[in-house]
């Protein structure tokens, strides 16, 4: 028994002599880290004067509130805003540099409005460099319950604007424009000028 254990082994020792080292797997990325670098590249280009130039409105058969505001087919308003886009105030003692808050007015027709939003890094721009840059969810900056809903605040939720969800896509190369994408309530895309 002892004699039939030695080839074993030597077998052993001479494999374990040819095995080459694997190299050292990659470090991933820290995401945290390059979700604040992709927030401070991005907070820069977002602040400032907007005219929501063409606002693309998809029709959706089921939609109650397009159907109120008479929405009948896919449409297209040209000049339909204005935005003053300003970086909001910090929430936290140490500002979390993975978000960027900001804050401002939208001037429709007659009316203005106190609007806010938070910037949040898309993940697959942040991992494979695909996308567009953030998501945030656009909203009024009233004070909840404070006053009663006007009839173009109203239209302005009916139509998919406020207090809806969308991608935002900055482009360094191109800082007088910015695309915002709807995710769920019509606006398919609103291009925004300077």
């Amino acid at each position: 028994m002892k004699y039939a254990a030695l080839p074993l082994l030597t077998l052993g020792l001479l494999f374990s002599q040819c095995a080459t080292k694997a190299p050292d797997p990659t470090p991933e990325p820290d995401y945290d880290q390059q979700s604040a670098q992709l927030m401070q590249a991005v907070k820069p280009l977002v602040a400032g004067d907007w005219t929501l130039r063409r606002v693309f409105v998809a029709r959706q058969p089921l939609n109650v509130g397009q159907a109120m505001i008479g929405i009948k087919r896919d449409t297209v308003f040209q000049d339909f805003a204005t935005l003053s886009i300003t970086p909001g105030p910090e929430r936290q003692p140490t500002p979390d540099l993975r978000y960027a808050d900001f804050e401002g007015t939208l001037r429709f027709r007659t009316k203005t409005y106190p609007v806010k939003f938070q910037l949040i890094a898309n993940p697959e721009r942040v991992v494979e460099g695909t996308g567009p840059q953030a998501y945030f969810l656009l909203t009024t900056n009233h004070p909840i319950g404070s006053r009663p809903t006007e009839p173009e605040e109203r239209f302005l939720e009916y139509i998919g604007l406020v207090n809806e969800n969308f991608t935002l896509e900055a482009f360094p190369d191109q800082p007088r424009t910015i695309t915002w994408r709807g995710l769920n309530r019509g606006i398919s895309r609103i291009e925004l000028v300077k």
